[in-house]
């Protein structure tokens, strides 16, 4: 049982049916939402302001932001190499180390900027908005799939 539950990949559905069962308990039994932008957010606040202003924060979502790397890093243990190459990326940035960097953090505040105007991460939407039956977080991951799909038929059937 030990070797199925950590060490073989689990099959897509039982992942997904696990956080979205995660999801679903987290807001029956307590009322919160799970989702990375807004748990990133309070994790900063918990981490960088006075303790006055800490008092509605919940501290849990710093220990949730912080356990995933730390889960992702200990998953992989035995499996993992590190390597600066990064897929078609690389045929892209014509192997500079320094231009991948460049995108990699554009891409990243281009994440964040667009997290923050949908009200949620795809995550926070997909998973958690959708479980709570919010009409906005459906409406949003189907504009997450719908420009995932275009932009992956642009990049690789067009260029």
């Amino acid at each position: 049982m030990y070797f199925n539950l950590f060490i073989n990949s689990w099959p897509w559905w039982a992942a997904g049916l696990g956080i979205g069962l995660t999801a679903l308990a987290l807001a029956w039994f307590t009322g919160k939402r799970l989702g990375v932008t807004g748990g990133f957010e309070e994790a900063c606040v918990l981490a960088f302001q006075d303790k006055k202003s800490k008092g509605s924060v919940s501290q849990w979502k710093f220990w949730f932001i912080l356990g995933l790397p730390i889960g992702g890093f200990l998953a992989n243990l035995g499996h993992w190499n590190w390597t600066w190459l990064y897929g078609r990326m690389d045929a892209l940035t014509l192997g500079s180390l320094l231009f991948k960097l460049f995108l990699l953090f554009i891409g990243g505040v281009m994440v964040g900027f667009g997290a923050r105007w949908a009200g949620g991460c795809v995550s926070g939407n997909s998973i958690m908005g959708i479980s709570v039956g919010s009409k906005m977080s459906i409406l949003a991951t189907v504009a997450f799939l719908v420009a995932g799909i275009l932009i992956t038929n642009l990049l690789f059937k067009v260029f």
